[in-house]
């Protein structure tokens, strides 16, 4: 996957659709400790609730378009947290492309 078009970016109320592609599917949210969204109404508040809010929750973008999450949370951020928590999720279409890694590399030079 060529570099300059994968893109970090906060997250839109408009990625709904390119959400539900990737947060909808169990072989994705397997990996991940939060429930597959079925529902356009539960990609809009997932990204409202949990996104939006977190300056360290990114969308990971091919051409401008959702195709995963970054997140990063710091032990300040939140008490259940001990260190430092770097995690991702990426749609299965762009699974073994490192794409994950370049993103990774984007967020923490």
């Amino acid at each position: 996957m060529e570099s300059s078009r994968i893109s970090l970016r906060p997250f839109r109320l408009t990625d709904v659709d390119d959400i539900l592609l990737w947060a909808g599917d169990k072989r994705v949210t397997s990996t991940i400790r939060w429930d597959t969204l079925t529902t356009k109404e539960e990609v809009l508040s997932f990204i409202k609730d949990v996104c939006i809010p977190q300056p360290w929750h990114v969308s990971i973008c091919i051409d401008d378009r959702s195709i995963g999450f970054l997140w990063v949370i710091h032990p300040a951020m939140s008490d259940d947290i001990e260190a430092v928590e770097i995690g991702y999720t990426i749609a299965v279409e762009y699974w073994g492309q490192g794409i994950a890694t370049k993103a990774l590399k984007m967020a923490i030079p």
